[in-house]
């Protein structure tokens, strides 16, 4: 009786371990599926893409920073390589991309800062990145659906990307069933995370030419 209720338990443990991996690579592959069609849907939507103006906001943290650090204001983003980022109160501090140019100028300091655009790594870039992309496995080594509340409307895609000299060590986007990006999270290598959420947004949305120049005042 003792042999026969152990060989009973056994086989008790290799169904519910067996059901358990089954239930696993099911769940995998379900999350696998979703996963590649959100990529679909971002790819279709943002690769035919002309431009983008939207409000935003964002937070930034990082190791050692006391206090997180919250900013709103609004952003055009344009094919080919040009952003413009407006920051509240204004006139607030203005980012701009146009082509090579990279221009930070922040009026209550008196202060412009020009870089070249393959020297500089930066959180907003991304969302100029996506305008355009065909394919994002190419660019990411790794895409993987995230969990998510089952009242929530969006999905949470993990983005790692291949290229190490961008300085971001993972992405996550949530997204919107139809490819709409709703929120955008990314880590750099140091743990300083940037989390940029929009709303108002404009599709195919083109702006002025000189919208992307930067001409600070005298002095």
């Amino acid at each position: 009786m003792a042999k026969d209720f152990k060989v009973a338990l056994g086989l008790l443990f290799v169904l519910l371990v067996g059901h358990n991996a089954s239930g696993q690579n099911a769940r995998r592959a379900s999350d696998d599926r979703v996963a590649d069609q959100l990529i679909r849907q971002i790819e279709s939507r943002y690769g035919r893409m002309r431009g983008l103006a939207a409000e935003f906001e964002q937070r930034y943290s990082a190791p050692g920073l006391q206090r997180e650090r919250r900013e709103r204001g609004r952003l055009v983003l344009q094919r080919p390589r040009r952003m413009r980022w407006e920051y509240d109160p204004k006139p607030g501090k203005l980012f701009i991309v146009n082509g090579r140019d990279v221009w930070l100028y922040i009026p209550a300091d008196r202060e412009a800062t020009h870089a070249d655009l393959n020297n500089v790594s930066d959180a907003r870039f991304p969302f100029l990145f996506l305008l355009g992309q065909t394919n994002l496995r190419r660019e990411f080594r790794l895409i993987t659906l995230m969990e998510s509340s089952a009242q929530t409307e969006t999905r949470t895609l993990r983005l790692v990307p291949r290229n190490s000299s961008s300085g971001l060590r993972e992405i996550f986007l949530e997204v919107f069933s139809d490819g709409r990006i709703m929120k955008a999270m990314l880590v750099d290598k140091d743990g300083a995370t940037s989390e940029i959420t929009l709303s108002n947004v404009r599709e195919n949305f083109i702006a002025p030419t000189d919208a992307f120049d930067l001409r600070p005042p005298p002095g």
